[in-house]
């Protein structure tokens, strides 16, 4: 039976695209290599392999990223980087094998959905759009007595760059903070600065729990608002699940 040598990486940008130039430059055939993302989840070891600790590095991952955008393209840089922050446990190994085949064909490949890398590409950046665009309807805001405006949600995928960018432009003049909860980390915005990701600990999560709990006068004007207008004899449940799914309901004021 044929060795398999697997690489381990942590999973982050860095972590990934490390693991995919270690494999890449190895004395091994690709065939041989595979690339494995640390879930921290119960993995069950392959027999017959070698597994491979990989340690991130930024000049590596650079490298990886440089070589997309100038050998195959920008949309095939856009995918890579969208698959990376998708929820897709087997990301690295599609990444990579996505690249073997796309460094081969060129700027086609991204469309060649026949190629079953390019298409799980493609659903794992279509899953990954698809929830940044419904957060962008979706996410509410509490405002603080110190006119802070905190916002929660648990995405599947790692959305938040893209929740920032979004409300960044369309709230330059505020100060907000957008909490992940499933990652534990947050965004934070200040009027006339960049804004910039931050990994919470324990106590600064806890901090955040605690002012969510507090509702303010909008947040209950706003539930008011939204009893008043509703016309109950035209209520359609299965409808409301279809255009509102019901896992971001437990972070929207209307439905808190």
């Amino acid at each position: 039976m044929e060795q398999k040598f697997i690489y381990r990486c942590e999973d982050s940008t860095e972590g990934i695209l490390t693991g995919i130039y270690d494999a890449w430059a190895s004395v091994h055939r690709h065939e041989e290599n595979r690339i494995e993302v640390c879930t921290g989840e119960g993995e069950t070891p392959c027999l017959f392999a070698e597994y491979i600790d990989v340690v991130p590095d930024a000049e590596k991952s650079e490298k990886v990223q440089r070589s997309i955008r100038l050998r195959i393209s920008e949309e095939a840089y856009e995918m890579v980087m969208k698959t990376l922050l998708s929820q897709d446990s087997e990301k690295g190994e599609m990444i990579y094998r996505f690249l073997i085949y796309a460094f081969r064909e060129g700027a086609r490949a991204c469309r060649s959905y026949g190629n079953p890398w390019v298409m799980r590409m493609f659903e794992a950046v279509r899953n990954y759009d698809n929830e940044s665009h419904h957060l962008k309807g979706f996410l509410r805001f509490d405002e603080q007595e110190n006119g802070l405006l905190v916002a929660r949600y648990a995405p599947k995928n790692n959305i938040l760059g893209d929740l920032m960018e979004h409300f960044s432009d369309r709230m330059n003049g505020e100060s907000f903070i957008i909490v992940d909860e499933k990652r534990y980390i947050a965004g934070v915005h200040r009027p006339g600065n960049p804004w910039v990701i931050y990994r919470l600990n324990k106590e600064e999560y806890r901090m955040f729990n605690d002012v969510y709990a507090e509702e303010d006068t909008y947040g209950a004007l706003w539930k008011i608002f939204h009893r008043k207008i509703a016309i109950t004899e035209r209520e359609n449940a299965a409808l409301q699940r279809n255009n509102l799914p019901l896992r971001f309901r437990p972070y929207m004021t209307e439905f808190r």
